[in-house]
């Protein structure tokens, strides 16, 4: 059986990642693998096509093919809820203008909402269908190897909830608001959540301080002094546009209750990033337990030891850790399970495999 060679697109409102997926008789032969911070609402009309172009180049032709030797292009879609669009309408169709730039046409696919792929004239009759849809995808792709379990996505701004049952998600939620409201999704990540979403309190000195409402900092700052990110992981802009450099990171928390990194001393910094960290989980964990009730009343048979399967950015720091609290300690990796290489671009790959098996 011939090798057929599938890109896959997740593209989201601040990082766009890329997947060049070989496969062959249902295996992965190989993958590669890019991520690009990319912030809509930082850019222009032209830049989106040029982001595409550099992906073609950074993918495709340092791997020694060409663009015509890419069998098909499956897409999944979430930067449309960035503010650089008075829409989602608008999100979606600025994009596809900028793929229809760069890519046949006859060759691109997009995941929906309905756990099917669609092609490119479809979506412009039903582009809100593949609004956000990347967690179809992701489970679609592991239900083939798990067909009963839950896949909890932690990347960089959001976390998503899947259940799947008999190799297909049985997500309450087709779109954000749905999601939100059923606990599948939890709008807090590994690096782009504001502190003042986690908690408004701190602890200084052995009093609890209510903290600024400014953007001083990110949460990626506080998982980079805890040591749960790398430098090269905090893949995102910093709140002041200075290093990513642990002391940078230190001068930023401090400046969330009004002082530097001179009149904070580093055991008081670690002591405020840990508080936050804690909280954090704290969220994540009321969130995960809110969402296995209502899913345990509807679907009793995830009642019983459930499977829970983690990926992204932040799986280990923040997903690992809230279900052990809760009792859960039946975890697996999603990169082991599926044989892919890469957690980060794992959405990528996942809309390229979910493409192959569904052609």
């Amino acid at each position: 059986m011939e090798v057929m060679n599938i890109l896959g697109l997740d593209i989201g409102g601040a990082n766009t990642k890329a997947a060049l997926v070989k496969f062959r008789s249902s295996e992965i032969l190989e993958s590669f693998s890019v991520i690009e911070y990319f912030p809509f609402w930082e850019k222009t009309l032209n830049d989106i096509p040029s982001m595409f172009k550099r992906i073609v180049e950074n993918l495709i032709i340092l791997n020694h093919l060409k663009l015509k030797n890419i069998n098909f292009v499956s897409i999944t879609i979430t930067a449309e809820l960035s503010d650089a669009f008075q829409t989602k309408r608008k999100g979606i169709f600025t994009i596809l203008n900028a793929l229809e730039q760069v890519f046949e046409k006859e060759k691109m696919f997009f995941i929906n909402n309905k756990n099917e792929f669609i092609n490119f004239n479809q979506v412009k009759s039903d582009p809100i269908s593949i609004a956000a849809a990347n967690w179809v995808s992701t489970s679609l792709f592991l239900g083939k190897f798990v067909p009963n379990c839950i896949l909890i996505d932690a990347g960089s701004t959001t976390i998503d909830i899947i259940p799947i049952l008999n190799s297909v998600p049985v997500a309450l939620g087709k779109n954000d608001i749905e999601r939100l409201i059923n606990h599948e999704m939890i709008y807090t990540g590994g690096l782009r959540a504001t502190i003042p979403s986690v908690t408004h309190f701190v602890p200084y000195k052995e009093k609890m301080v209510r903290i600024s409402f400014e953007k001083f900092a990110l949460i990626s700052d506080v998982h980079r002094i805890l040591f749960n990110i790398s430098e090269d992981e905090y893949i995102i802009d910093t709140a002041d546009n200075r290093s990513k450099s642990i002391e940078d990171c230190y001068a930023r928390l401090a400046r969330i209750i009004c002082m530097d990194k001179t009149t904070l001393s580093k055991e008081e910094l670690n002591q405020i990033g840990k508080h936050i960290n804690e909280k954090q989980l704290e969220l994540i964990s009321t969130e995960i337990q809110q969402f296995m009730k209502e899913l345990i009343k509807r679907i009793p048979k995830f009642a019983n030891d459930p499977i829970f399967v983690i990926t992204g950015l932040a799986a280990e720091f923040l997903i690992r850790r809230s279900l052990i609290h809760l009792g859960y300690n039946n975890i697996q990796k999603y990169e082991e399970i599926t044989n892919i290489s890469d957690s980060i671009s794992a959405s990528a790959i996942a809309v390229a495999g979910a493409l192959y098996f569904q052609l």
